[in-house]
């Protein structure tokens, strides 16, 4: 894919700042393909602060199960299935210059687009939904008037491409090589419900990053490995070569993390087990019984206590490393937080941290 541009936004957050790269090549570890850097096409903008850089990411997930893409005349331009570097590319020839091109004159502005769910797409994906809405990037529009309306484009225009869907649905392909359709709006447009949000192309990945081997040893310039450094995930590069196609770059870190960690020597948990200090039976079974009204009291950047599933967690400290940014843990501080946590998180998650107490039932 041609480079991209240098004011584009970004799915990551100010604290993704390349540091184990700049520690790695500081003792000499070599580095690959660092000019090939992945273009989402779709991070969310946020209604309520569409200038600013970061960017929530609409996962791959809303277009499989249905999502539209329009552009601001209320057309189709894309299979919506493609790939990032497809749909993105899609994206840049709305510009005229780079249509022609194939560069991004770095004096425009970075186009935006809508994204479309109907109501049975958006069954396909609930628990994002749900997450989308409630962090308000995604709103409930019922009717195909009022979407057009939010859209800022004719209704003829919009209900023209929209019932070009449904027959190319019926046919089983459209002019770009759609040939898989799902969550296809209803019949009756009037009355169907719709889930919309504008996203705009982001920075997403860097499939460049420290030299390593298929052990996730870090190698040098000269292809010699640097003893007792070991790299996993974006930090490393060379695993994708030209752009990633995988839908989750977690899987990497899984793969190598593993390898890595599989030779790295460690206690074996009985020793650990061991060397730590037994708990009594009762500190480590009870803990205090609160109310909502003590949480809160907590509801402040410097002081965040959650209600989760029925017990209470200090997230103060946490909220900083939060991978998704500090705005969601903090915009809960003081309150029940269950319904935003399960619509993103398992149970399981919460394995990790101390309750502080239990809510009184």
């Amino acid at each position: 894919p041609p480079p991209p541009p240098r004011e584009l936004n970004s799915s990551k957050l100010t604290l993704f700042s390349g540091d184990g790269i700049t520690l790695g090549s500081s003792v000499g570890a070599g580095l690959v393909d660092m000019d090939k850097i992945q273009v989402h096409p779709t991070g969310w903008v946020d209604p309520s602060d569409p200038t600013n850089p970061g960017k929530v990411l609409a996962g791959e997930l809303m277009r499989g199960v249905g999502g539209i893409l329009f552009n601001s005349k209320g057309e189709r331009f894309c299979n919506e299935l493609g790939t990032r570097a497809y749909v993105t590319d899609k994206m840049f020839s709305h510009d005229r210059y780079y249509n022609e091109s194939k560069t991004w004159n770095i004096t425009r502005d970075i186009p935006v687009f809508s994204l479309v769910l109907s109501s049975s797409a958006a069954e396909g994906a609930r628990k994002h939904v749900d997450h989308y809405l409630n962090k308000g990037l995604l709103r409930k529009i019922e009717g195909v008037e009022s979407l057009a309306n939010w859209m800022n484009v004719p209704i003829s225009d919009l209900l023209g491409t929209l019932r070009q869907y449904q027959r190319d649905a019926k046919t089983g392909h459209d002019e770009w090589g759609k040939t898989s359709f799902f969550g296809v709006p209803a019949t009756d447009l009037s009355s169907e419900t719709f889930f919309a949000g504008t996203v705009t192309p982001v920075l997403h990945y860097c499939m460049g990053g420290l030299t390593i081997d298929k052990y996730g040893s870090v190698i040098d310039e000269d292809d010699n490995v640097i003893p007792g450094l070991h790299a996993a995930g974006e930090v490393s590069g060379g695993v994708h070569g030209d752009n990633r196609l995988g839908g989750n770059s977690l899987l990497e870190c899984t793969v190598f993390g593993s390898i890595v960690g599989k030779k790295i020597p460690i206690k074996s948990a009985r020793t650990q087990q061991a060397n730590r200090p037994a708990l009594s039976p009762a500190a480590s079974t009870d803990t205090p019984l609160l109310t909502m009204a003590d949480v809160e009291k907590h509801n402040t950047d410097d002081d965040v206590w959650i209600a989760i599933h029925g017990k209470v967690y200090d997230l103060t400290d946490f909220a900083e490393e939060h991978p998704a940014g500090p705005e969601s843990i903090l915009e809960l501080a003081g309150k029940d937080g269950t319904e935003e946590f399960a619509a993103v998180h398992s149970a399981g998650i919460l394995d990790d941290f101390d309750p502080v107490g239990r809510i009184e039932n």
